[in-house]
């Protein structure tokens, strides 16, 4: 399966929300080539923007910049939440429902473009502190206690500030409770990567036909899956 990416630019509108517009790209979506196709022909935030607003790409050329697209469709808009890492998440949906492996979001500060794996918590870390950032509540630095000071408590063997403070069986309780949650999310994690997997098989037979996959047997689609899962889970 090709290798997909968004192609983002974020902008204030006339009410003050920061809106997503972005291009679904088809294949070669990994840095090496769509990554050096942006950064060498679209660094200006006017080209920027105008590729964000392509709507489809099949392929862009990273020597010429050439845009090839089979099809012809509107760019995606979203009004994304003020907070920085809530907004990754509404990204990250947008993407995984392309069938996304990368996400390219333009740094109008730095006049450059940043890529990142198609994950919430891979984008958080790699847009944090950067233009992209800068546009939303929290998206400087991670969020640091307003009191500095600690107590010397052997109830209190985390360091936590003063009035933060919590005792032992509610710390007990809370790391209890994030182990369940965290298996719940796990097993879930599972049924999930299914289903983004057939979205964007899915959206592959939708927009270049089902001529690749009419041979395909059950252990095709095994290893196809496999496939997409490790691309998506990082090389």
């Amino acid at each position: 399966m090709a290798t997909r990416a968004l192609i983002g630019t974020i902008e204030t509108d006339a009410a003050g929300n920061q809106v997503l517009t972005s291009t679904y790209n088809h294949y070669d979506g990994y840095p090496e080539s769509l990554g050096v196709a942006l950064n060498r022909h679209y660094d200006e935030p006017k080209a920027a923007i105008n590729i964000s607003n392509q709507g489809y790409i099949s392929f862009l050329d990273p020597e010429t910049g050439a845009i090839d697209a089979k099809h012809k469709e509107s760019a995606d808009e979203f009004v994304l939440p003020d907070d920085f890492e809530r907004a990754m998440q509404v990204v990250h949906d947008e993407a995984d429902g392309m069938g996304a492996n990368y996400v390219y979001l333009y740094d109008f500060d730095a006049a450059d473009w940043i890529d990142s794996r198609n994950s919430t918590e891979a984008m958080i870390n790699k847009f944090r502190g950067s233009g992209v950032a800068d546009q939303f509540r929290g998206g400087i630095g991670p969020d640091s206690y307003e009191d500095d000071s600690y107590e010397d408590d052997p109830d209190n063997p985390l360091g936590m500030p003063v009035g933060e403070n919590k005792n032992k069986k509610d710390m007990m309780e809370e790391n209890y409770k994030e182990k369940w949650n965290q298996f719940i999310t796990e097993n879930q994690a599972i049924d999930n990567q299914w289903t983004a997997y057939v979205k964007s098989l899915v959206n592959d037979i939708r927009l270049n036909g089902a001529g690749a996959y009419t041979e395909y047997t059950e252990d095709d689609f095994q290893e196809d899956f496999d496939n997409y899962i490790g691309d998506k889970m990082g090389m």
